[in-house]
């Protein structure tokens, strides 16, 4: 071998042993860069878990609240219409009294609500003509008064209504439930909603 050839021999060993050195360095490099973009991602994988946790829960959260707000309308609307219902059924069950306690109920009413003693009664026609003059009889009995029985009638369902000139009195049925409504409600509702 010749002196070009044992120096280009030797260059080449030493480029070779240089590459095969600068190979295993980037190879070390790659591992170690491989190793920390695998913790990285394990780290981003987690927060990213606690995230989609965090969130589940969170809508989890205002799906309870949400069934929640809404069981409690249901409830509350089922409630409202059984209240209703409870003052419906004593309005039929008054208007559905026999006709002795009808008339004693009425006249009561009318004799209760009159001011001057001398108002006209208005009544519907089914009622003035089953029982309106007794009503007027036992009405001006109780008040000792001189209350009349109108031609008038009025598309009540029951009751009566007080007229003198242009002032009136509904004493209807359907208005006396009403306004019994307004004032018993809460005590409705906790008869029939006591322990529910």
């Amino acid at each position: 071998m010749t002196g070009i050839d044992k120096i280009t021999s030797r260059v080449l060993a030493e480029g070779a042993a240089e590459a095969e050195e600068m190979l295993r360095a980037a190879e070390d490099r790659a591992a170690a860069i491989r190793g920390e973009a695998d913790r990285e991602a394990e780290r981003l994988l987690k927060s990213a878990q606690a995230q989609a946790r965090e969130e589940a829960r969170r809508r989890v959260g205002l799906l309870l609240s949400s069934a929640e707000t809404e069981s409690k309308k249901a409830l509350l609307d089922m409630k409202q219409r059984l209240i209703s219902e409870a003052f419906e059924l004593a309005l039929d069950r008054l208007l559905g009294m026999e006709k002795s306690a009808y008339i004693s109920l009425l006249a009561g009413i009318a004799a209760k609500a009159s001011e001057t003693g001398t108002e006209e009664i208005i009544l519907n026609e089914g009622d003035a003509e089953r029982c309106g003059a007794e009503i007027v009889l036992e009405a001006n009995r109780l008040k000792n008064a001189k209350l009349t029985l109108s031609k008038e009638r009025r598309p009540i369902r029951g009751g009566l209504i007080l007229s003198q000139g242009r002032i009136e009195i509904n004493c209807s049925l359907e208005t006396l439930v009403a306004l019994k409504k307004n004032e018993l409600a809460a005590k409705v509702a906790e008869l029939l909603f006591s322990g529910a």
